[in-house]
């Protein structure tokens, strides 16, 4: 399944890609890391602070050691699932 790198936006493909994910820690493809950095960053000038957005998840590939960043979506807001190393 290469839907990698895409925009969540509908709760099917939500659900295909949580699965997805799930499984392939299952199956010891993929473990799940701590998330350590925001995929964001930003201040707000209205409440003088800065901002910072993290994903849900973060997996790891067991066998090329790429991690990917999964941000659930919350709609109507999309989510994503990205490469990030």
């Amino acid at each position: 399944m290469e839907r990698f790198d895409t925009d969540i936006n509908s709760l099917k493909l939500f659900e295909e890609m949580k699965s997805f994910c799930h499984n392939q820690v299952a199956n010891g493809v993929f473990i799940e890391i701590p998330v350590s950095k925001p995929y964001h960053t930003g201040y707000s000038t209205l409440e003088q602070k800065e901002l910072k957005r993290y994903a849900t998840k973060w997996y790891q590939c067991q066998s090329c050691g790429c991690i990917w960043e999964f941000l659930y979506p919350d709609f109507p807001a999309k989510g994503f699932i990205r490469k990030i190393k």
